[in-house]
């Protein structure tokens, strides 16, 4: 009893921190939490209520005896897996559930795909063993009811079930195809050889191969992940960046002249390290030119990272846009200016050609 009046007061003050933060509105009206905060307004009006009396009728409360609201009481606990979503210590656990949650229609068609080769297989097989057993009937020498061959393959059901425990690690595939050398002169072990070798060496690394695809579909859509990757790539760009700028500055006053940049780029090391960077620097002086913003003549620290960081890569589509639309402020500029000579040349009485 006193657990239960502590989980209900924890869960009731909880509620009320929420409400004051969030504000009636806004508790009642989020659109991604809204259902979360009904479903738990209602568990902890109900708790609460029960608590009450149970408080007040020592113990026997009319709520007690209902188990529903008591399992759901003890669902409302499974929200702690949101924590799932937002801390950055469960993220690998978060992409590998997704990934997980993301195959299951995959995983339906992959396992109904299974199950219609067994059941071809196991037809075939168990019509097979049908008619050797009718065979040795006939022949006065009947099979034993505890004989392997019909343990395995006694019936369709018996049949497809030894197939599904072959390929998932149940029983050796010797053990379950031994019996079937016998069985009209060897061709039911060698159906039996040939699905082994369908659902081993085609079919399962195919489905292992699409579900693989999934994953990595799915860890490179989550959008958290995505966010977190570069992030990491840019502070090991922007890293890798400072300590050969800090190699470069030889004065120690945080920045690099002309001559020493030349010097620099023209080694192997340092050109080699750039590309990895898709830094393009094979023209040390235009590199140098795009690098100092402020034309002083030096590139400091901020220059260099922030240079680099805007050249990394090839033009992109904003690139090409941005350049197109400078081409056309350019142009109405130009019209602008060659209107303005026309009518000066107008009123001066000249020509355009003899202005020029």
């Amino acid at each position: 009893a006193v657990i239960d009046y502590l989980f209900c007061a924890a869960f009731l003050v909880e509620l009320c921190v929420r409400l004051w933060g969030w504000g009636c509105y806004e508790f009642w009206t989020h659109e991604e939490d809204r259902y979360w905060n009904s479903f738990d307004f209602f568990i902890v009006l109900l708790s609460t209520f029960d608590t009450v009396l149970s408080a007040a009728d020592e113990g026997d409360s009319p709520l007690a005896n209902i188990s529903v609201l008591r399992i759901v009481r003890v669902v409302r606990i499974v929200r702690v897996l949101r924590i799932i979503r937002v801390m950055k210590f469960f993220q690998d656990l978060r992409i590998l559930l997704a990934a997980v949650v993301s195959t299951v229609k995959t995983a339906g068609f992959a396992f109904a795909l299974i199950l219609l080769i067994m059941y071809m297989f196991g037809i075939a097989i168990t019509q097979l063993v049908a008619e050797h057993i009718v065979e040795q009937e006939n022949a006065g020498s009947p099979i034993d009811a505890d004989n392997d061959l019909l343990f395995f393959f006694g019936s369709i059901g018996w049949s497809v079930l030894s197939m599904f425990m072959t390929i998932t690690g149940g029983i050796d595939w010797k053990d379950a195809s031994t019996p079937l050398y016998e069985v009209s002169g060897g061709l039911a072990a060698v159906f039996f050889l040939l699905y082994v070798c369908i659902m081993s060496l085609c079919v399962m690394n195919v489905l292992l191969g699409i579900f693989c695809q999934c994953a990595l579909d799915t860890a490179a859509s989550d959008k958290e992940n995505v966010i977190q990757l570069q992030l990491m790539e840019k502070e090991r760009f922007v890293k890798t960046l400072k300590n050969l700028f800090a190699d470069w500055d030889e004065t120690g006053r945080g920045t690099c002249s002309i001559e020493a940049f030349e010097k620099h780029m023209m080694d192997e090391t340092t050109m080699a390290l750039l590309r990895s960077l898709e830094i393009e620097g094979r023209d040390a002086i235009t590199l140098f030119d795009l690098l100092d913003t402020d034309m002083s003549g030096e590139v400091d620290l901020d220059e260099f990272v922030t240079g680099c960081i805007t050249l990394r890569g090839g033009a992109k589509a904003i690139h090409m846009e941005k350049i197109n639309g400078m081409n056309k402020t350019i142009t109405k500029k130009f019209e602008v200016v060659e209107e303005r000579l026309m009518q000066i040349c107008r009123h001066l009485g000249v020509s355009v050609k003899e202005a020029l």
